[in-house]
């Protein structure tokens, strides 16, 4: 006799709730992800480092046009709150007090990826396309480049862009705002 066995996915509710109830250790790195309970992997060097110029040259954007977030959740659905690296939030004047930011919140999103590219491009940025977020930044570390995703659909995002060493970026939401990809990529 065959048994299926069954995963049980959690939502951003009961995820809290174990949180509260101490499950989860106060340096455990994990986060949500389709009703699934996923450990992140230790941030590197290079990725923390990415992660540190692309809040300097953030921090450059006036403070009343977007609040700018770092390592924070964001709830996509009831099933998937991730914690992206880099986040551009509408203004909020109690600093989103009452609750994790929500997609339609969200100015740009960045994710740097060295050793999880795989995972964020196939399972994170198509997560992101389901749920609206109008622009997201993938940092490859391995490869050197900036992938850009815009215009979400259900099914992914329609446009894709690859910026390399030596060319600039314009955030969807700042138009003016230049992003060199070397001084990020270092």
């Amino acid at each position: 006799m065959s048994v299926q066995t069954q995963r049980r996915l959690f939502t951003v509710k009961e995820y809290h709730l174990m949180n509260e109830a101490g499950v989860f250790g106060e340096d455990d790195r994990v986060e949500l992800i389709e009703g699934e309970i996923i450990q992140m992997a230790a941030i590197g060097t290079r990725h923390a480092t990415c992660v540190r110029r692309l809040i300097r040259q953030f921090r450059q954007l006036p403070e009343e046009s977007a609040i700018l977030d770092v390592q924070n959740p964001i709830q996509l659905t009831e099933r998937t709150e991730p914690q992206p690296d880099v986040l551009l939030l509408e203004p909020r004047a109690d600093y989103y007090a009452t609750a994790h930011p929500i997609p339609s919140e969200v100015l740009l999103l960045v994710e740097v990826s060295d050793s999880t590219i795989d995972f964020d491009r196939n399972v994170k940025v198509a997560n992101y396309a389901r749920s609206g977020i109008q622009e997201v930044w993938l940092w490859d570390l391995e490869a050197n480049c900036l992938e850009v995703y815009r215009d979400p659909t259900e099914n992914g995002y329609t446009s894709i862009q690859r910026f390399e060493r030596g060319e600039i970026v314009l955030p969807l939401a700042f138009p003016d705002f230049q992003v060199s990809v070397n001084l990020i990529l270092g």
